[in-house]
């Protein structure tokens, strides 16, 4: 699709957008986002589904096929070296909890990398416990017990993603700046992680177990959800911080507990952890899936001002009366109906969910469910959609203010959080320097910022 404004002059429209929309100020439009995973990009394309699994630069051609076709502000590819599950490092690692299926696909089964009788051992020794015991027993070539092949493992895979990045993001850089694309803020400025309860049960307990030890053992979730609080926000915390970025979480539990369950056990550590983020400047993107519509009162209340919420299920009208005001919200569109309607329909069903969600600021559109095979979506009738959304989606009072900012409440950081975590593997700069008094003081943030880089390496490996 060809565009009238040069890249420089689209980029320059598109950052005031995005700029207006999270600085609470009402922009011209919308923002529009057309998001693809690499699996569905090279499908659209008709390209060996399991190519950019090992080569991303394999995916270079579909993404101007994709880009010509399909208008977006920002760019609709995450780059699958950093963002996406390619197979290659759980392959060389030996990882039972992501596994490259026959759909093309790498699919977390459900593991349990914690037996129940070792809470305590989570709860004294926190992150030496995870790598000591978690991460071998999911990633069975990063065994301790065999240090030479871990070693070697271990650097392998690093080198491979090393070679990938620099194969593919000089490359990718270009086709953004040739586009025009929004940057989403300063490279590198974003994260993620997980609410504590969600991280406890989606690789060291397993969903199932997780179910059972909120019954059984909840003074004992508690007791790690709090040992996990810290490990998640140095996990999140990114490098820089920007007006835009964010610390992306997926949340994952609470619709399959009992509401009173996700207040006394779910909700005290992850709120510590929100707070602290806002308190910084740093905005959590939260995924809340699944049909959190009991659950909107503990939303309004308990989520700090100004966090984007991308929703699965619910009802656009109750959503955005309960919880339009005080946060950004994307979202609730059904996906499905991509796949059995008229262009005309879909484009009405739109103007419906915009004509609920849109007045007032403070919404992007987002379908419910990821688009992960070029089969959920035609990909004429997705590209005449985002067109309608750039078109459509404009506002009145340009300019006026709207919405709750970012840490309305004024929520003051954790300062205990700034100090290393308990552990005899993380960095220590003051014992460094006592061993080491000739080490001059600037040598400390290229050292920190070194074992950050070890430390979410590890962290990464059960997310």
């Amino acid at each position: 699709m060809s565009e009238a404004k040069n890249p420089m002059e689209l980029l320059a429209e598109r950052d005031k957008i995005f700029y207006d929309y999270y600085t609470n100020v009402v922009p011209t439009r919308m923002p529009v986002n057309a998001a693809i995973v690499p699996l569905a990009l090279a499908q659209y394309a008709e390209q060996d589904p399991f190519l950019w699994q090992y080569d991303s630069t394999a995916l270079l051609e579909a993404m101007h096929m994709y880009a010509d076709k399909i208008y977006s502000d920002t760019c609709p590819f995450n780059p699958p070296v950093l963002m996406m599950r390619p197979a290659y490092p759980y392959q060389l690692l030996k990882s039972q909890s992501f596994v490259l299926a026959e759909n093309g696909q790498v699919q977390h089964p459900e593991v349990s990398g914690m037996p129940a009788e070792e809470y305590p051992e989570l709860i004294e020794d926190g992150f030496d416990y995870l790598i000591e015991k978690v991460v071998p027993r999911q990633h069975k070539n990063l065994d301790p017990s065999d240090p030479l092949k871990m070693a070697y493992r271990a650097l392998m895979e690093l080198n491979m993603r090393n070679n990938e990045a620099a194969a593919f993001f000089p490359q990718f850089m270009g086709f953004c700046a040739s586009r025009g694309y929004h940057n989403g803020g300063t490279l590198g400025a974003g994260g993620a992680a997980e609410a504590p309860m969600d991280f406890l049960a989606d690789q060291l307990r397993g969903f199932s177990n997780m179910s059972v030890d909120i019954r059984r053992r909840p003074d004992y979730v508690k007791e790690a959800c709090e040992v996990l609080t810290p490990l998640m926000q140095k996990m999140g915390m990114p490098p820089y911080i920007d007006y835009q970025q964010n610390i992306f979480y997926p949340l994952h539990m609470p619709t399959f507990m009992r509401p009173k369950d996700v207040e006394a056990i779910y909700m005290p550590s992850f709120k510590k952890l929100m707070q602290d983020n806002v308190a910084r400047g740093i905005r959590p993107y939260i995924f809340v899936e699944d049909d959190w519509t009991n659950l909107l009162d503990l939303i309004h209340d308990e989520f700090p001002a100004g966090c984007v919420l991308a929703f699965d299920e619910g009802d656009p009208k109750l959503f955005k009366e309960k919880l339009g005001k005080k946060f950004l919200m994307s979202g609730l569109f059904p996906l499905s109906y991509m796949r059995n309607h008229t262009t005309e329909e879909i484009i009405d069903k739109a103007k419906e969910y915009l004509d609920i969600l849109l007045p007032g600021c403070g919404y992007v559109f987002g379908f419910d469910k990821s688009l992960l095979f070029a089969k959920d979506a035609n990909i004429d009738q997705y590209a005449a959609l985002m067109e309608f959304l750039r078109d459509y989606a404009r506002y009145d009072n340009v300019g006026s203010s709207y919405g709750t900012p970012l840490n309305d409440e004024g929520y003051k950081p954790v300062v205990e959080w700034d100090a290393p975590i308990k552990s005899k593997y993380v960095f220590n700069w003051d014992a460094f320097k006592e061993e080491n008094p000739l080490t001059p003081d600037y040598a400390r943030g290229k050292f920190e910022a070194a074992d950050n880089q070890v430390f979410n390496w590890y962290m990464n490996w059960l997310f």
